[in-house]
C-alpha cells in the first residue's frame, strides 16, 4: 500500500476490495434484518466512494493539482472500496438465506463493486506508471468512469435500503389491518 504522505512516486503494492469481494467471513444464516444492517453499511461506504470519486473526478479539471493530491485521493478511494467489499463479501454469505428482493439486489451491487475496484485499480496503475501525466485522455475517462460507477454503486444501495425499508413498514401496516379484522 503506498503511503500517500511520501513526495516521491507511490508504491504498486496494494490490495483492493475485488480480492476481498468472495473471500468468506463465516458469517452463517442470516435474516433479513441482518442483510437489511450490512446494506446500510454498505450505503455508508458507496456514499463515500461516491463523494470522493466525484471530488476526483474534478481533479481533471484543475490543471493545479499534482499527483500527490491524486495519490492521497485514490487512497481514500481504495479505502472505501475496501470497506465496502468487506460488507459485500457479507452479503454474498448472506444471499443464500435472504429475502428474494435481497438476493436480486446483491447480484447487482457486487459486479458494481467489482467494476469500480478494477477501474480503481487501474487508475492507481497510471499513478504508478506515468504521475506527470494527469491530463492524459485515457486517465481523465478512468476518473470520470469511476464517478459514474461510484454513483450507480450508491444508487443501486440507496434503492435496494428504501425498498427494504418500505417493504417493512408495508408488513407492519398489513399486520396492523390484520389485527384490526379479527
Amino acid at each position: 500500500m503506498f503511503n500517500v504522505s511520501q513526495t516521491k512516486r507511490p508504491s504498486r503494492h496494494f490490495a483492493i476490495a475485488a480480492s476481498v469481494l468472495l473471500s468468506p467471513f463465516g458469517i452463517g444464516t442470516l435474516q433479513a434484518a441482518n442483510v437489511s444492517s450490512l446494506l446500510q453499511e454498505a450505503k455508508m461506504s458507496a456514499n463515500q466512494v461516491k463523494t470522493d470519486a466525484v471530488q476526483m473526478e474534478s481533479f481533471s479539471r484543475s490543471k493545479q493539482m499534482n499527483w500527490q493530491s491524486h495519490a492521497s485521493q485514490i487512497s481514500q478511494i481504495k479505502e472505501h472500496i475496501n470497506k465496502a467489499g468487506k460488507v459485500a463479501a457479507q452479503l454474498e454469505e448472506a444471499k443464500g438465506s435472504a429475502e428474494k428482493f435481497h438476493q436480486t439486489s446483491i447480484d447487482h451491487i457486487v459486479p458494481t463493486l467489482q467494476e469500480l475496484a478494477s477501474n480503481t485499480e487501474a487508475i492507481i496503475d497510471h499513478l504508478n506508471k506515468t504521475p506527470n501525466h494527469l491530463w492524459n485522455p485515457a486517465y481523465k475517462e478512468y476518473l470520470t468512469s469511476n464517478a459514474e460507477l461510484a454513483g450507480e454503486l450508491s444508487q443501486l444501495i440507496d434503492d435496494a435500503v428504501e425498498y427494504d425499508k418500505t417493504k417493512t413498514k408495508m408488513e407492519g401496516l398489513h399486520e396492523r389491518l390484520d389485527k384490526l379484522t379479527e
